[in-house]
C-alpha cells in the first residue's frame, strides 16, 4: 500500500510514519508553457513596486467576474492571453489554501488577492488540478471596506489574508479574511452544485461584514454556529449568528447567567461579539477555540506577535484575559527580542495516542531530553535531539550537536519576520535573483465584505499609481495607530446615501455615548430576553431596573424606542450591549474608534478553567520553535522542539522574511497536527499522552503531553531529485480523501457509516509561491499507531 524510503536508521521506540511518493504538479502543467516567464515577471513587478493593472471599484478591472471561464462574455468572445490566466499572488500573509472536508476529490480553492479559484481536482490518483478553474469567487470592498483601507497595499488593499473551510451546523462553510477588514463566507454546498451540475446558481456569499482593519486568524465553530476573526486592532471579534433554537445541551445547562450574558447567550440576534486583549497585547496572526465539555464555544484562545498567549472569555462579562507569556520570558529580567508569535491551537486529549515511555511520548530516549536552565528549569523541557532520528529529514541534525537550551534565549536583531524586504533595487532586481520571490505570508490582519452595488464606483483609483507598499514591519510589529492616517478624518464627509461612491473620507470616531443611549431592560435569565437596541452596563441596569419598573411609561419607553430584529453588538469587556448601527456614518465610527484594552482584575471561573484544561491543552507556534502546554501546573513541564525545520534562509535572501510556523491543521481522526512554515516546509508530528497520572519523571522535570515528530516534508531524497522549489510556501490544505461510491462531489455517501482510522486518508497539498503543488496521502494503520504517507 505505501512504500518505504530513505536509509535506515536505528529503532526510535514507536510505530512511526511510512512515506511513498510525493507527487507534483508544476506551473506549465498547471498552465501551459510560458508560464514561469510570467512568474518571473510578476515577482520583477513586485520588487520593482510596477503596478499593471487598472484599479476600479477597490480591484483590478479584469478581476471582477465571478463564474467560470464559460460564463464570462469576454472570455467567450476572444481567446485570453495566458498571462491572464495565471494569476498573481500576493505577498506577506496567511494560509491561503484550503480543501473542503466533504465534498469532492476534494474542492480545492486557493486565494490570489481578491479572488479565489475553486478547482475540482482531475485526477484522484496524483491531485492534478484542471488548466482553469471551475469557478472565480471575484469579491470587491463594499463601502465600509474602503474607509476601513489597506495595511499591507494601500492601493489595492481588498486582498485574500487567510482562508479556512469549517462546518457551521450542518453546512460547510469557506471563509476568507482580507486586508481592508472584510470577512466572507459562502456555503461549500452551494459551490459543489454550482461545480457538478453547471446549472446552479453563481454561488453568492451568504455573510459579509468587517473587523475594523487588516484581518487574520479565522475560526470556524461547527456546533455553536460562529465564526471567530481576528484582527490588527489587537482584539477579537466573533460573529455568533441568531438560531430558531437553541440545542438542548444549551438550554439546559446549569450555568449562573448574568443578564447581558443571559441575553447574548440565548442568540435571537445576530451578535458580534468584541474581544479585546489585556494590556501589552499586539496584533494577532491566529487564534483557536476552547470548547466546554459540551462541545460548545467557550473561550477564545489568541497568539499575538510578541508570542503571548491570551485566554478570552467569549460570554462572561468583565473578567479579565488570561496572559501566558513567551516561554522564554523571565519576570523582572531584561526580554531581549523573543521569537515572534505565529500559530495556536487548542487539542483535545481525546485525539493524543497514548505513550508508555519517552520514545513514544516525545521521540526520543530519556536521557536526551533537556531540561531549561534556572530560573525557567522545569518549566519546559527541549526535544531538538530527536530530530536527528527522523528519517529521511532534509537538513540532518546531529544530536550531539544540539546546543543546551538557555534560561533567555537572545535571537539576533535581524528584520522581524513580517517585514517586506527593501524594494529600492540592488542586487535583489537582478534576474537571477528575481527567480527567488520574496517569500512570506506575512500578517496583516483585516477582513472585507463585498457589500457594494454593482454600479459602485472608485473615483480616487486611476490604475496609474506606484504600488505603495508598506511594510508589514509597520502592520504587525510596530501597527500602533489608532487611524489609518491615510486621510484627514471629518463626520461631515460620510454620506449614509446608499448610493455613495464610497470615496469619501474616514469621520472622526465620536464615543460610543454619542450615537447610543444606556438603558435599562427588564428581562430575567430564564425568559427570552427583550430585544436591545441600546448600550447598558451591567450593574447600571439592575439598579435602574428598581428605581424605575414602577414609574408609568417605563415599558412603553423602551418598546417604542428599539427596532425589533436588530443585529447586536456585545462587548463582555465592558459588560455591555447595544445594536449594530445600521447607518454607514455609524458603522465607519465604530470601526474607527481608539483601541481598549482588557483591564478587568476579576479572574475568570477557576471550576471552568480547570475542567478545560482538563480535557485540553495548547499548541504554540513560534517563527522557528514548536510548543505544547497545558495551563494546568500539575500536567508538568510544556515541551519544545527548537527547529524543527532547520532551514538556513541564507541562501536565498526573500526566505529571511518567511521564517514563521504559521500554518497549522489538526487532523483529529488521524491524532495528526500539520504544522507549515512559510520557508517551505511542513511539519508532520503526532500529540501523545501518558496514561501514568504523574507522567513522565526526569531529573528536575515532570511531562504528562507531548508530541513526536514522524517526518519533516518535503523530504530530503524529494528536495535532492529537485521537487521542492527554491520559493516560499504560499498554503497548505488538508482534506479526506473520495471513498467508493461517493456520488458526484461528496467525499462520503450520505449516511454511510464513518471508516476506521485504518482505512481513512487524508490528503496534504503544498502550495509554492511559483505555483507548483506537491501532493501526499496520509492515513494511520490498524492500531492507529503508524503515520501511512502515500
Amino acid at each position: 500500500m505505501a512504500g518505504q524510503t530513505g536509509q535506515q536508521q536505528r529503532d526510535r521506540g514507536f510505530r512511526e510514519a511510512v512515506l511513498g511518493r510525493c507527487f507534483v504538479q508544476d506551473a506549465v502543467e498547471r498552465f501551459g508553457d510560458g508560464a514561469p516567464e510570467i512568474i518571473r515577471q510578476h515577482e520583477r513587478d513586485h520588487i520593482h513596486q510596477v503596478a499593471t493593472e487598472t484599479i476600479v471599484q477597490g480591484v483590478p478591472t479584469d478581476q471582477i467576474f465571478t463564474g467560470s471561464e464559460q460564463d464570462d462574455p469576454a472570455a467567450a468572445a476572444e481567446q485570453q492571453p495566458l498571462e491572464k490566466h495565471v494569476p498573481r499572488m500576493p505577498y506577506y500573509r496567511n494560509n491561503l489554501t484550503a480543501l473542503s472536508q466533504r465534498y469532492n476529490v476534494g474542492l480545492y480553492f486557493a486565494a490570489y488577492e481578491n479572488r479565489i479559484f475553486v478547482y475540482r481536482p482531475k485526477s484522484a490518483l496524483r491531485h492534478a488540478l484542471p488548466r482553469e478553474p471551475n469557478l472565480i469567487l471575484a469579491t470587491k470592498p463594499d463601502k465600509v471596506a474602503i474607509h476601513v483601507g489597506g495595511t499591507l497595499d494601500p492601493r489595492f488593499h481588498h486582498q485574500t489574508n487567510h482562508i479556512t473551510t469549517g462546518f457551521l451546523g450542518r453546512e460547510e462553510v469557506l471563509v476568507a479574511a482580507y486586508d481592508d477588514g472584510s470577512v466572507i463566507a459562502w456555503y461549500i454546498g452551494s459551490i459543489a452544485d454550482y461545480v457538478d451540475r453547471r446549472t446552479a446558481a453563481v454561488p453568492t456569499p451568504f455573510f459579509r461584514d468587517n473587523v475594523g482593519r487588516s484581518a487574520w486568524g479565522i475560526v470556524v465553530h461547527q456546533q455553536s454556529r460562529l465564526i471567530a476573526v481576528s484582527s490588527n486592532r489587537f482584539e477579537v471579534t466573533v460573529f455568533a449568528f441568531a438560531l430558531s433554537r437553541l440545542p438542548e445541551a444549551l438550554w439546559r445547562r446549569d450555568r449562573p447567567y448574568n443578564h447581558c450574558e443571559a441575553c447574548v447567550f440565548k442568540r435571537k440576534r445576530n451578535w458580534r461579539i468584541v474581544i479585546p486583549l489585556g494590556d501589552g497585547g499586539h496584533n494577532i496572526p491566529n487564534i483557536s477555540i476552547w470548547d466546554d465539555e459540551d462541545g460548545f464555544a467557550e473561550k477564545v484562545v489568541a497568539i499575538d506577535i510578541n508570542g503571548t498567549l491570551w485566554v478570552l472569555d467569549i460570554w462572561k462579562p468583565k473578567t479579565k484575559a488570561i496572559q501566558i507569556q513567551h516561554r522564554t520570558h523571565v519576570t523582572h529580567h531584561w526580554n531581549f527580542r523573543h521569537q515572534m508569535g505565529w500559530g495556536v491551537a487548542v487539542l483535545p486529549y481525546e485525539s493524543f495516542l497514548p505513550a508508555h515511555s519517552a520514545a513514544e511520548l516525545l521521540g526520543l530516549e530519556e536521557g536526551d531530553i533537556m531540561n531549561s536552565k534556572p530560573p525557567l528549569a522545569g518549566r519546559w523541557v527541549e526535544t531538538q535531539k530527536s530530530l536527528a532520528n527522523v528519517r529521511n529529514h532534509p537538513s540532518p541534525l546531529s544530536a550531539q550537536a544540539v546546543p543546551e537550551p538557555e534560561p533567555n534565549e537572545i535571537f539576533a536583531l535581524a528584520p522581524m519576520g513580517f517585514e517586506v524586504p527593501p524594494l529600492d533595487g540592488g542586487a535583489w532586481i537582478d534576474d537571477e535573483l528575481a527567480g527567488n520571490p520574496p517569500g512570506g505570508n506575512g500578517p496583516a490582519l483585516t477582513i472585507n465584505v463585498d457589500d457594494s452595488d454593482d454600479e459602485e464606483e472608485d473615483s480616487d483609483s486611476d490604475g496609474s499609481a506606484p504600488l505603495n507598499m508598506q511594510p508589514p514591519a509597520e502592520t504587525l510589529s510596530s501597527d500602533s495607530s489608532d487611524t489609518d492616517g491615510s486621510a484627514p478624518l471629518h463626520e461631515d464627509e460620510i454620506e449614509d446615501d446608499s448610493d455613495s461612491d464610497g470615496s469619501a473620507a474616514l469621520p472622526n470616531f465620536l464615543e460610543a455615548q454619542d450615537w447610543f443611549t444606556q438603558l435599562p431592560v427588564n428581562y430575567l435569565p430564564e425568559q427570552d430576553p427583550p430585544p436591545l437596541a441600546n448600550a447598558y452596563p451591567m450593574d447600571a441596569a439592575l439598579g435602574a431596573l428598581e428605581k424605575n419598573k414602577d414609574q408609568p411609561g417605563w415599558h412603553t419607553r423602551i418598546e417604542s424606542e428599539i427596532e425589533p430584529f436588530r443585529d447586536m453588538v456585545y462587548l463582555p469587556h465592558e459588560g455591555k450591549a447595544f445594536s449594530w448601527p445600521d447607518s454607514l456614518t455609524g458603522r465607519v465610527r465604530f470601526h474607527k474608534r481608539e483601541r481598549v484594552r482588557n483591564r478587568n482584575t476579576v479572574d475568570q471561573d477557576p471550576d471552568v478553567l480547570d475542567e478545560l484544561a482538563s480535557r485540553s491543552c495548547i499548541m504554540r507556534t513560534y517563527e522557528y520553535d514548536i510548543e505544547l502546554r497545558s495551563i494546568n501546573v500539575d500536567d508538568g513541564a510544556a515541551v519544545v522542539c527548537r527547529d524543527p525545520i532547520n532551514f538556513d534562509p541564507a541562501q536565498n535572501m526573500f526566505m529571511q522574511h518567511a521564517e514563521r510556523l504559521n500554518m497549522i491543521i489538526h487532523v483529529p481522526e488521524l491524532s495528526l497536527v500539520v504544522v507549515g512554515s512559510a520557508i517551505g516546509r511542513v511539519v508532520l508530528l503526532t500529540p501523545t499522552r501518558t496514561p501514568y497520572p504523574h507522567g513522565l519523571r526526569g531529573e528536575g522535570f515532570k511531562v504528562k503531553n507531548g508530541f513526536r515528530i514522524d517526518w519533516v516534508l518535503p523530504t530530503r531524497a524529494d528536495e535532492e531529485a529537485g521537487k521542492r522549489p527554491n520559493r516560499s510556501l504560499y498554503g497548505i490544505a488538508v482534506g479526506p480523501v473520495q471513498e467508493a461510491g461517493a456520488p458526484g462531489c461528496l467525499l462520503r455517501a450520505d449516511g454511510a457509516a464513518a471508516p476506521s482510522p485504518a482505512t481513512r486518508r487524508y490528503r496534504l497539498m503544498l502550495h509554492y509561491r511559483d505555483h507548483r503543488i506537491l501532493s501526499y496521502d496520509i492515513g494511520r494503520d490498524e492500531k492507529g499507531e503508524h503515520l501511512l504517507v502515500f
